[in-house]
């Protein structure tokens, strides 16, 4: 990614299964390449580290995400059809609400709370 967010970013951790995370990856692959393949990289290396590790891949798995980051993952996921997202997306958005009422209000952005795709 072009800009630097490591001063102004906050991270979240999100459990996904690996099927959740390939379609988190089908849908960053959408995406125009260089706003996003810093990104993919990130997630295989998690994915990679973390599904090693367990023999069940059904079983969640945690994920670290910087706040421009969980953005655009959201918003890639919007780009497919509602009948394939709205499930993880209700899953991002009561996890993310999860998180905003156990942090500070100051320390993540409420902007990705109710997200629900088109």
């Amino acid at each position: 990614m072009s800009e630097n967010h490591a001063g102004t970013d906050h991270m979240l951790t999100i459990d996904l299964t690996l099927e959740e995370g390939n379609l988190i990856l089908e849908a960053l692959a959408e995406c125009p390449f260089k706003s996003v393949f810093e990104l993919i990289g990130q997630l295989n290396q998690q994915a990679n580290n973390l599904f090693v590790a367990t023999i069940d891949h059904t079983k969640p798995q945690t994920f670290t995400f910087a706040e421009h980051e969980l953005s655009l993952t959201i918003k890639a996921l919007g780009g497919l059809p509602y009948n394939r997202v709205n499930d993880l997306l209700v899953n991002l958005n009561q996890q993310i609400k999860a998180q905003l009422s156990q942090q500070p209000s100051e320390k993540v952005s409420p902007a990705y709370v109710d997200i629900r795709s088109n």
